[in-house]
């Protein structure tokens, strides 16, 4: 069979829609689920894309050549109508079953997955069929299919700038019928062509329709719950790539302020405010502000807000800037010029325009600065000093879409971001992160500490903990009705070291303040604290149970605090959101065992079906290459998601930038594969060996490339990865098309299966790629896929030197 432009154009596609499917579910997800909940639900319904190849693999008198363009279509079509059906039942869920929150969670997933799965099977059909179909163009098949990929990334990210994450799913359904046309114009019939017409102008209508009505703020389909809860009082939503964020509550009624941070000497005072939240639970609030800083004088009891007892008249940086209240905060208490930094385009076009006249135009007062970046990348490239650099409970408990599996971690908590904010500090200026205290093990506290010595260590140092005081808050305004597990602590890392008189002033504001005073270089309210203050966290970790090494930019995960030898341990269950982060961990290790098992399946079901087992003789070597190709890709894919996600210092430029770069380039690769044979005169191994080379040039050089990096310019650090990424992408799209000519050979009717256990051991390395990060490494996860392309590479010259014997013979 030869494929001709309906074909390409049906498998660019179908991998454009599909790709595009998968960033989405992380997305809506995040919104309607806790994270770990989300990887789950997607690892699972992504091995769709081995059940489709199985399928294909075991009904060969069903797919045959001549019904070819028929189960292309159909398949394809059918992916369009169950993507949107799939999202439709998991967002009505919630009201059919009126339960606990935490349990409508677990059922709108578990009623989900299966719909999820049988989407991703249809989709895996086509593309399985499209590419083991065509022998002598399977090579340029998948480079459409990887170009359609990197389309699919940026559609997604321009689309959600656009319209809502329902409404987005339309668009896929759209683009999806789109290629059931392509397909369907192969086969004879009418019937079909007719059906994916209609399916595509229905869908492309309602997205139409929908923007429009949404836009009137009047959709005809949105989403109403997240987190298991109905959203009450929205006043306004607005999505994109990497976040959804909402206003709600009453904003005219005064009520005592919201947050956590408040001690409860505040006095009696009561103001008007709303709330801003990202994905149901990053919350902030919008204060109505009038101009009178001096009503807000009362945010001094906010333990967030300690550092400003000590720095008067000062040059603060806001990290994070949400509904403008630390900007407000800084101003009120004190400060001459407010830098504020906010990561989320959304939330500042929310803060400035729809709600700018709710909060005063905080961004129009005289000394504030407002910008829109990512605060890490910013600071490092800013020649300012600053007295005082702030961050409140900023947390990223999102799943990533850069890759659908990176799951996403503040960067901002590492040895090497502390480092650079110290570095931006004026010699009077102070470091000040506000993190969750708990009750049962402040293990996150613990790391806290323990970052800041070693970040002070790094810059040069000799005394960290003379630079280090740690106030803390365990009574809270609304703590004891909402969160009475969990305390906050608030740490001031001093570029000099702490006066006398500046540590009788804690002492004195504390206790004037309602707060503790848990650290200082004089005293210590918990031995372990002392221990982290002076680097010897590994000391703690003999008497506590979790893993509290200071995270890296190669380990970055700081809130992941598992120490995986003590799963089985039930004090760390004990509580509190410390316990929360363990659950999510411990999540995600059971994710790796259940797609282990489902991974094995996908090898053991076929072999079992099987009823010509000779078929199978000798086909070892070529299993294992395409199983370690697989995994191999997705480690190495990973680990530079979320590498360079910190070097470009945005989740948009992670997504646009390196998927993109990695997908295109393999693409680009994958189509000068027959080219590249007749130079090597078809011995693959040399191409093969090429990947080896250029991934371990990178990987070696990419540590450096990084460092370097960092000051640049946005546009130079883009450009500077798109080079470095494009090489490693090209030569990655060199193991697919080799090991399909290899299986040509062995096999043609074992292909679609090879497909198959390609895509299996896809999802388990995208799995394995987050446990080894989190737990060995960036490094580690990116080194293990380079083993695994060695593996792949012995494989490959077995499978030659087999073919070379018999041909002798």
């Amino acid at each position: 069979m030869k494929a001709n432009k309906y074909v390409y154009s049906g498998i660019f596609l179908a991998s454009l829609a599909t790709l595009m499917y998968e960033l989405l579910l992380t997305r809506i997800f995040s919104v309607t689920t806790w994270y770990h909940f989300a990887f789950l639900a997607i690892s699972m319904a992504m091995f769709g894309t081995t059940m489709g190849a199985i399928i294909v693999y075991l009904a060969p008198n069903k797919f045959t050549p001549e019904n070819t363009s028929k189960y292309q279509a159909q398949s394809i079509l059918a992916f369009a109508i169950s993507c949107i059906l799939a999202i439709v039942i998991h967002i009505s869920v919630p009201a059919f079953l009126p339960l606990d929150p935490s349990i409508v969670i677990v059922a709108s997933l578990f009623i989900a997955v299966p719909f999820l799965l049988v989407a991703f099977t249809l989709s895996s059909i086509c593309i399985s069929l499209t590419l083991t179909r065509y022998p002598e163009q399977t090579h340029k098949l998948y480079a459409a299919d990887f170009i359609g990929a990197a389309v699919g990334c940026v559609l997604l990210v321009v689309s959600l700038n656009v319209i809502d994450g329902i409404t987005a799913v339309y668009l896929i359904g759209f683009v999806a019928a789109l290629s059931a046309i392509c397909f369907s114009l192969n086969a004879e019939n009418q019937k079909l062509k007719l059906i994916a017409a209609a399916v595509a102008l229905a869908t492309a209508g309602y997205v139409g329709v929908n923007a429009y009505l949404a836009n009137q703020e009047k959709p005809v389909i949105s989403l109403t719950w997240s987190k298991g809860e109905k959203e009450k009082l929205v006043h306004f939503e607005k999505w994109n790539t990497f976040s959804r964020i909402r206003v709600f509550g009453e904003p005219d009624a005064y009520r005592r302020p919201l947050e956590f941070g408040y001690s409860k000497l505040l006095p009696d005072v009561k103001i008007r405010q709303l709330w801003l939240d990202m994905d149901g639970c990053a919350a902030a609030i919008l204060y109505k502000f009038n101009g009178n800083l001096k009503e807000f004088e009362f945010f001094k009891y906010d333990i967030s807000n300690f550092a400003y007892e000590l720095i008067h008249d000062g040059n603060a940086l806001v990290i994070g800037v949400g509904g403008g209240k630390d900007i407000l905060a800084a101003l009120a208490l004190g400060q001459k010029t407010v830098t504020g930094v906010e990561i989320n385009n959304n939330t500042v076009a929310t803060i400035t325009g729809r709600y700018g006249d709710y909060i005063g135009h905080l961004d129009k007062m005289p000394g504030v600065k407002l910008v829109c970046d990512e605060a890490r990348s910013y600071i490092t490239r800013s020649k300012e000093k600053y007295d005082s650099i702030q961050a409140t409970l900023v947390d990223t408990w999102a799943a990533s879409s850069s890759g659908a599996y990176a799951l996403t971690e503040s960067s901002l908590y590492t040895v090497d971001a502390w480092e650079t904010f110290i570095n931006h500090l004026s010699d009077r200026g102070i470091l000040t992160m506000t993190r969750w205290y708990s009750h049962y093990v402040p293990s996150e506290i613990y790391r806290l500490v323990g970052v800041g010595n070693a970040a002070l260590k790094v810059v040069g140092i000799e005394n960290p903990r003379a630079h280090i005081v740690l106030v803390r808050l365990m009574n809270s305004e609304l703590g004891d009705s909402l969160h009475a597990e969990d305390g906050l602590g608030t740490i001031l890392v001093s570029r000099s070291p702490f006066t006398d008189e500046q540590l009788a002033l804690v002492e004195a504001r504390c206790k004037e303040l309602g707060f503790e005073v848990a650290l200082t270089p004089k005293f210590a309210i918990d031995p372990n604290l002392a221990l982290a203050a002076e680097g010897k966290t590994g000391e703690i970790e003999k008497t506590v149970p979790y893993n509290l090494k200071p995270s890296t930019d190669d380990c970055p995960f700081f809130f992941q605090t598992l120490n995986p030898s003590q799963v089985f341990n039930k004090t760390i269950y004990a509580g509190g959101r410390t316990a929360n982060n363990i659950n999510s961990a411990v999540a995600l290790l059971l994710v790796l065992v259940t797609v282990t098992f489902f991974t094995f399946y996908c090898f053991r079901l076929p072999i079992l079906r099987t009823k010509d087992k000779s078929q199978l003789k000798g086909s070892l070597p070529i299993f294992a290459y395409f199983f370690s190709i697989g995994i191999g890709f997705m480690l190495i894919e990973l680990s530079q998601v979320q590498r360079f996600s910190i070097t470009l210092g945005h989740p948009i430029y992670a997504l646009a930038v390196v998927l993109f770069t990695l997908f295109l380039a393999t693409g680009l690769g994958s189509v000068s594969f027959g080219k590249l044979c007749e130079l090597t005169k078809n011995r693959l191994h040399l191409l093969l060996a090429s990947v080896l080379v250029v991934t371990a040039i990178f990987g070696l050089a990419t540590p450096a490339l990084v460092h370097a990096l960092a000051p640049e310019s946005t546009p130079v650090r883009i450009a500077a990865s798109i080079a470095s990424l494009f090489p490693v992408g090209f030569v990655l799209g060199l193991g697919f098309p080799a090991g399909m000519r290899l299986g040509f050979k062995h096999s043609q009717v074992l292909t679609p299966w090879l497909w198959g256990i390609n895509g299996a051991a896809s999802v388990l390395g995208s799995v394995l790629s987050v446990v080894i990060s989190m737990f060995l490494g960036i490094s580690v996860s990116y080194w293990c896929g380079f083993i695994f392309y060695a593996i792949a590479l012995y494989c490959c010259m077995q499978l030659e030197k087999r073919e070379s014997a018999e041909s002798a013979a």
